[in-house]
């Protein structure tokens, strides 16, 4: 009987541990947590003078159904072209966030100040051109 109430017990004790994350699992990030860790997440300069010439693919997950995408074109220490391939969704603030594009071929660098109004979006292709030609 003692054996049967300590196997019980364990299985309680092992089931509450697995479900509330307790194997070293981290806690999911609630939306609203992860849209500030993007907007307040930093942007480095890349010097493109650095970077051979070629295409480089750079991305950035949001979320499990989201992925940002870009490929960005480097020739003679350049950026020549940014193409957006992906741009996690078509609502209106993805939209708007394509303003960040023209900012970042005007300054050669993915650093450069975010569209108001898509914050999230901009910073989040921000830091796939970042990504993209940061070395690996």
């Amino acid at each position: 009987m003692k054996a049967n109430v300590a196997f019980i017990l364990a299985i309680i004790v092992l089931l509450t541990f697995f479900s509330t994350g307790g194997a070293g699992q981290e806690k999911a990030l609630s939306v609203s947590e992860e849209v500030e860790q993007i907007k307040n997440m930093g942007i480095s300069h890349v010097d493109p003078a650095t970077v051979p010439d070629g295409e480089y693919v750079g991305e950035f997950p949001f979320r499990e159904n989201y992925r940002y995408r870009v490929r960005v074109t480097v020739k003679s220490g350049r950026i020549v072209t940014i193409e957006v391939l992906e741009n996690g969704t078509e609502n209106q603030y993805a939209q708007k966030g394509l303003g960040v594009v023209p900012r970042m071929m005007e300054k050669q660098s993915p650093r450069v100040d975010a569209i108001t109004g898509a914050t999230v979006t901009s910073k989040v292709l921000m830091k796939c051109v970042e990504r993209a030609l940061s070395p690996k």
